[in-house]
């Protein structure tokens, strides 16, 4: 067919109605595919977001734990030391004043001393409850008694409580006042 043959079919010829509106329909259909493509997109990279949120959290809580691990592993060993420091203290206190064991007793003070050096480098801090207020996060009562004391206030202390850091490794075994 030569160039002209087809230029008179084209001037001829009636826009076909039906395609235009498959077209136009065909459009749409497109349009509205984009759209929920897009939405689909959005909603993925939301999801995306908040994972990439939800494991920054979950490292930075790992790490925290860990770091708190490291820092409290030697509790286990600090307890039985404790044990140690106060069997020197009752050591201590069943030597009678006067008596010819005063070097024991000084020997022994050196070397409590140097348990409470050590546990004190270690970050052990002894609990003051003597005369305090009762704390039941700090202190555990044995015996409530009834003294001229204010009602709620340690009269005596039993057994030294400990922190390591700020947390309570063992609270004070104390005398409450009524």
């Amino acid at each position: 067919m030569t160039d002209s043959e087809i230029a008179g079919e084209c001037e001829g010829a009636e826009p076909d109605v039906e395609d235009s509106g498959e077209a136009e329909e065909s459009l749409h259909g497109l349009e509205d595919q984009l759209k929920e493509c897009e939405e689909r997109a959005e909603s993925y990279l939301d999801r995306l977001q908040r994972l990439q949120a939800d494991f920054a959290n979950y490292k930075k809580r790992n790490a925290k734990e860990t770091m708190e691990s490291i820092e409290y592993a030697k509790e286990d060993i600090i307890l039985s030391l404790l044990d140690v420091v106060d069997n020197f203290e009752r050591a201590l206190e069943s030597i009678p004043p006067d008596s010819d064991a005063d070097t024991t007793k000084k020997g022994i003070e050196m070397i409590l001393r140097q348990f409470r050096d050590v546990l004190e480098k270690e970050g052990v801090s002894l609990i003051d409850a003597d005369g305090q207020t009762f704390d039941p996060y700090l202190h555990e009562t044995i015996a409530r008694v009834t003294c001229d004391a204010e009602s709620g206030t340690v009269v005596e202390v039993m057994q030294c409580g400990y922190k390591l850091k700020s947390k309570v490794i063992r609270p004070s075994m104390v005398k409450v006042a009524e």
